[in-house]
């Protein structure tokens, strides 16, 4: 091609009922908003979702105190695993044999703060 013709040629124009706006496309620009909108709530569903807090020490007591004796010395074990310290040898002869037991003492156990529960 030269550049005279080039030069010549018109630039491409579109019709002008496509370059107005009209009330389809608002329609259409807000369903891709309202798509867009859903896929956002999809994607940050999981950090919108409210937490639990874990139970405190007391709380977790109290609920192991609503339990049967069995169940409750089970309860009270597990809370003492899981703070880390050791089930001193009467409750864990409770829990074996099935031997009467303080739940007071594994209470008060676990009430003390855990450097002074290790010593």
């Amino acid at each position: 091609m030269t550049p005279d013709i080039v030069r010549d040629l018109h630039p491409p124009r579109l019709p002008a009922d496509f370059v107005s706006l009209g009330w389809p496309d608002l329609l259409a620009a807000f369903g891709v908003g309202l798509i867009l909108a859903g896929l956002a709530l999809i994607v940050l569903q999981p950090a919108l979702r409210p937490r639990r807090r874990p139970l405190r020490l007391n709380d977790r007591i109290a609920a192991a105190a609503r339990l049967p004796d069995d169940a409750r010395l089970i309860a009270l074990s597990a809370l003492l695993a899981d703070r880390g310290q050791p089930l001193p040898d009467d409750l864990r002869h409770a829990l074996y044999a099935g031997t009467p037991y303080d739940p007071a003492r594994a209470e008060a156990l676990l009430r003390k703060p855990r450097e002074a529960a290790h010593v």
